[in-house]
């Protein structure tokens, strides 16, 4: 990493708070609906979502302060941001984005 991108890194983590903010909107307002058409709350779906989101954020942000402290070399290996960020982010967002798509594909599929 260059310096410029090292010093610049942290401003992503509010990318993923700002999902994760999304991802609690989303779990309120189809906890209203699935009340009113008497679903199956599905809406825990988000909690778990928005769980492995944060995982992948704190891991982010790890990453990015041992760039800045140049150490320890071990948190850039490949195993590991993929086992603690890419697989958690991925993961949680198709889980929220199947819980949205039970939950209002209503107006997704409006014809």
């Amino acid at each position: 990493m260059s310096d410029i991108e090292v010093l610049t890194s942290h401003f992503g983590a509010g990318i993923f708070i700002g999902i994760i903010y999304v991802s609690w909107l989303l779990r309120v307002l189809s906890r209203r609906m699935g009340e009113i058409t008497v679903m199956r709350p599905y809406y825990y779906g988000y909690d778990v979502g928005s769980i492995l989101i944060v995982i992948a954020t704190l891991s982010y942000i790890m990453q990015c302060n041992a760039a800045l402290a140049q150490q320890p070399a071990a948190l850039h290996e490949s195993t590991f941001v993929l086992t603690t960020f890419y697989f958690p982010l991925a993961l949680g967002i198709i889980i929220n984005l199947a819980v949205t798509l039970i939950y209002w594909r209503w107006l997704f599929l409006q014809q």
